[in-house]
């Protein structure tokens, strides 16, 4: 008897996991889901950090990486710098980095100066863009297809495996 009555429990506890487990994949896959991806991309001008202007329709039939950063994030600090590091292999698969700053361009040119970081860089300084895009922190990546629409996004910290992941996905397309 006492050996029934421990298999019914390791079953219920079994089952129990295995109900938990699923909630816990619901809830991340609802509440991280991102409604913007396979839509298209919204459409924006934004002034370069440099002087000129950048349009979104200017790379129609180019995947793009958007990264939305601001100078004030510490995770975008180390970030951006991986980024810069890897454009030049984004590029040579076709792909075009961009980073958007959230906000004004205060301190941006001296960041991106000293820190030798190398992709094309656009202020967003109404927040606008990122509204568009969804932005509700940053950092914010957001990989746009060579048919102009959001393939993947993603907030938080991205490592370069999780990057060279991402041009895998796009290049060649």
């Amino acid at each position: 008897m006492h050996t029934i009555e421990m298999d019914s429990n390791m079953a219920q506890q079994s089952s129990t996991g295995a109900l938990l487990f699923a909630a816990v994949m619901f809830a991340g896959i609802y509440l991280f889901h991102d409604p913007s991806v396979n839509q298209p991309a919204p459409d924006f001008s934004l002034p370069e950090t440099y002087g000129g202007k950048v349009d979104l329709d200017s790379y129609r039939g180019q995947p793009v990486l958007m990264v939305f950063w601001m100078t004030s994030c510490g995770i975008c600090r180390r970030e951006l710098p991986l980024v810069s590091q890897l454009a030049p292999e984004f590029r040579s698969k076709g792909i075009a980095v961009v980073a958007i700053h959230v906000g004004g361009a205060g301190d941006v040119r001296d960041y991106l100066s000293s820190n030798h970081i190398a992709v094309t860089s656009l202020v967003d300084s109404d927040g606008s863009v990122a509204h568009a895009y969804h932005v509700s922190g940053v950092p914010k990546l957001v990989l746009v297809g060579n048919d102009g629409n959001i393939k993947r996004t993603t907030a938080g910290m991205a490592d370069e495996s999780f990057l060279r992941g991402w041009m895998g996905t796009v290049s060649g397309s």
